[in-house]
């Protein structure tokens, strides 16, 4: 018989799909099934924000399967997404999904 965590295994398939949210990021040159969500820039700006004149701090989240990705992001580590470095301010780990919030100062 199967328990939850089995049917939510399942339910990752959902979320991290791609004829639904996520779509192929190259992630440090490997293409992975992801979703970027900008919109946590909102969340953090009013927390993180670093300005400097003609400089601003952009943040976003990137949520990743932990078995697709293959390890666990540290804070400061860099990340190379899409061509574009980032710098990881927080990784959390929720029933097999990572959320990677990510940094990285603009002009």
């Amino acid at each position: 018989m199967a328990n939850f965590k089995d049917f939510v295994k399942r339910d990752l398939e959902t979320f991290i799909n791609l004829d639904e949210f996520a779509e192929i990021h190259h992630i440090d040159g490997m293409p992975v099934k992801s979703i970027i969500d900008s919109d946590v820039l909102q969340i953090y700006s009013n927390v993180k924000a670093e300005q400097y004149d003609g400089v601003y701090r952009s943040v976003l989240a990137l949520y990743v399967k932990e078995d697709d990705l293959g390890y666990r992001p540290v804070r400061d580590q860099h990340l190379d997404i899409d061509g574009s470095i980032y710098i990881v301010d927080e990784c959390s780990s929720e029933m097999g999904i990572l959320k990677i919030v990510l940094g990285v100062a603009e002009s």
